[in-house]
């Protein structure tokens, strides 16, 4: 209860710290923090140095009078909370959705702490706290702009109306110069000013970075998108930074899928080598967030059809178009569906094996037109790859394959495995915000409201909840979830 009771509290205190509040608010953080952390009476002496590296990790350097006034115990306190939020100790990911396999290693965070100090390298224990990727870096610093906004009362709302464009005026104009400029898409301008190029170059602006038709355009669509909150919106860059942790370490040879994106890239020495679309699963049969190692490529793979999709999906067809299942190269094979190799095969003429938790594949697909689609979620939670050819040869060039070799074994028909020469590591993530290089932001669909449950979840005072069931993916029954990397 008292636990629960301080976690409370933090949750009322933790946003006065961002406003003129703040001395206050910071001392009181840091006294609860205290009360909260078993460890804090064993907090050390920290001398000038260590606690100017404090300040600095908990974004307080440009206020040290505040931060000066807390005793060394309370930054002690506070510097953990911070490193437990960095490390992603905070919550395991599982434990919300089993669908997010991807629990970071677990650490003792207090006795980190105090073995840095006591070693004399905490410094630089707090400048590893951070994840290393460019991308991570580059969210943080965004973020604080995306706070300023919020705190200082975001961006007008545009109002319900018709269709905005070029040449019109008035009230709704006003409000939408106003939005755009208050976000960095626009200069500060006249705001009686009629919707003109300059505004019309900047909404196709913002519609690039929310992966909407760049028309310059205010339709039902656009005005949603810009009708999102600043809190919204920095929630949502929270929880992408959260993912982030979950994940810190991503090898310079791996290869990527972004389900959020339906997009999937091999990195080679830390280099995009190949980059393609890929078809992900649909809000009833999600694709899981897990890691893993490539293992073998399958040539011509026959696809042993689940149960379910059979009994639902399969079956159904067969009663109602008799002779389907034959046509389509379906036989019974120990009391289920298996579909031979071949041109119709569900799983394409490649399919990528790996130790998967829930059995779910990478494969290629005979459905090559639904790559040309915006919204890729259409799979039964398997990842369609849209140059599955192109992958096999960059993981097999070392072995002399080349693409006529390649072809011409999967021209044979004959189901062939081959093993990787080395495994690797292959990442299934979701990320909705992308920081751009100029210092703006992409923000994506979030097709399963994963973004949602993932920011209750960190705001939710008491241990994590709402188990979600786990689906049955097209490429085989589901497994319970295990270790990744």
């Amino acid at each position: 209860m008292r636990v629960q009771i301080l976690r409370k509290l933090f949750q009322l205190v933790r946003p006065l710290t961002k406003g003129r509040r703040r001395r206050g608010a910071c001392r009181l953080l840091g006294l609860l923090t205290l009360a909260a952390t078993p460890t804090w009476a064993a907090a050390p002496a920290l001398n000038t140095i260590e606690r100017a590296a404090i300040y600095g990790a908990l974004g307080a350097s440009d206020e040290i009078g505040d931060a000066r006034s807390l005793a060394d115990a309370e930054l002690w306190a506070l510097l953990e909370r911070h490193a437990v939020f960095e490390l992603g100790q905070r919550i395991r990911p599982s434990d919300i959705d089993p669908m997010w396999a991807t629990n970071p290693s677990p650490r003792k965070v207090a006795r980190e702490m105090e073995q840095a100090h006591a070693q004399g390298r905490l410094i630089d224990w707090i400048a590893g706290l951070p994840v290393p990727a460019a991308q991570y870096r580059a969210l943080v610093s965004v973020r604080g702009r995306y706070r300023t906004i919020a705190e200082q009362g975001g961006w007008p709302t545009i109002q319900a109306g018709p269709v905005l464009r070029k040449g019109m005026g008035g009230t709704a104009i006003a409000e939408l110069r106003a939005r755009l400029a208050i976000e960095g898409y626009l200069d500060v301008s006249d705001p009686a000013a009629p919707f003109d190029d300059a505004l019309a170059a900047a909404l196709a602006n913002f519609q690039r970075h929310h992966n909407l038709v760049p028309d310059g355009v205010v339709g039902e669509a656009t005005r949603h998108a810009l009708n999102v909150s600043a809190e919204d919106r920095l929630s949502q860059i929270e929880a992408n930074l959260e993912r982030w942790r979950w994940v810190r370490d991503l090898p310079a040879d791996r290869l990527e899928v972004d389900v959020a994106a339906a997009e999937a890239s091999l990195h080679l020495g830390g280099v995009v080598a190949l980059s393609m679309r890929v078809i992900v699963g649909d809000p009833k049969h999600r694709t899981p967030l897990f890691t893993t190692r490539l293992a073998s490529i399958v040539l011509n793979p026959p696809w042993n059809v689940p149960t379910s999709i059979a009994d639902k999906e399969l079956l159904p067809r067969e009663a109602a178009n008799p002779g389907y299942l034959a046509a389509n190269g379906f036989t019974r094979v120990n009391g289920g569906l298996r579909q031979a190799p071949g041109a119709k095969n569900a799983l394409g003429q490649v399919k990528f094996d790996f130790p998967s938790p829930f059995g779910v594949y990478l494969h290629d697909t005979p459905a090559r037109s639904l790559f040309a689609q915006s919204r890729r979620t259409l799979s039964h939670g398997c990842v369609r790859l849209e140059k599955p050819r192109e992958l096999a040869l960059a993981l097999l060039a070392s072995r002399g394959w080349t693409r006529e070799t390649l072809d011409s074994a999967i021209t044979t028909g004959e189901t062939q495995s081959i093993r990787l020469p080395v495994e690797l590591p292959l990442i299934i993530v979701y990320r909705t915000v992308l920081a751009n290089p100029n210092g703006s932001l992409t923000f994506r669909r979030d097709p399963y409201d994963w973004d949602a449950k993932l920011i209750r979840a960190l705001a939710a005072p008491g241990p994590p909840v709402a188990m979600m069931a786990r689906a049955e993916s097209e490429c085989s029954v589901s497994k319970p979830p295990q270790a990744g990397l």
